[in-house]
């Protein structure tokens, strides 16, 4: 018997900003065999690119520090555009008060299942 056809399948957006290469595919490859849908933005100013150009993923991955636009500018180029960012960062969670649209901040190195943990938790609603 040959299974129905349930046509595509509702997969978890999530873009993947980092702009090391090893770490990005990484992800992308441990993310994508979980079942989400994965795209990637080499730096922040791709990101922020795609986002305005009408891209709507539901999770961001965002590295905070980059070279031609860190993580913090490319929310702030953003403006109000409600979204989902999951800060990932060698550095340490900033003392000072984050952007409200960050769900949370994760230290490198972090392991796929961590991502996931974090992608799937319930989400603040952003306005």
């Amino acid at each position: 018997m040959e299974p129905a056809d349930l046509g595509p399948v509702n997969r978890p957006k999530i873009l993947i900003v980092e702009d090391n290469s090893d770490v990005r595919r990484l992800y992308a490859i441990g993310l994508n065999q979980r079942g989400f849908e994965v795209k990637l933005a080499a730096n922040g100013a791709e990101a922020v690119e795609r986002i305005t150009s009408g891209e709507k993923p539901d999770v961001i991955l965002l590295d905070w520090l980059m070279p031609l636009m860190d993580g913090s500018e490319v929310l702030t180029r953003l403006g109000d555009l409600p979204m989902t960012v999951i800060v990932i960062s060698g550095q340490p969670q900033p003392a000072q008060k984050l952007d409200p649209r960050i769900q949370c901040w994760l230290t490198k190195p972090v392991s796929i299942e961590d991502l996931v943990e974090h992608i799937q938790r319930p989400r603040v609603a952003v306005s």
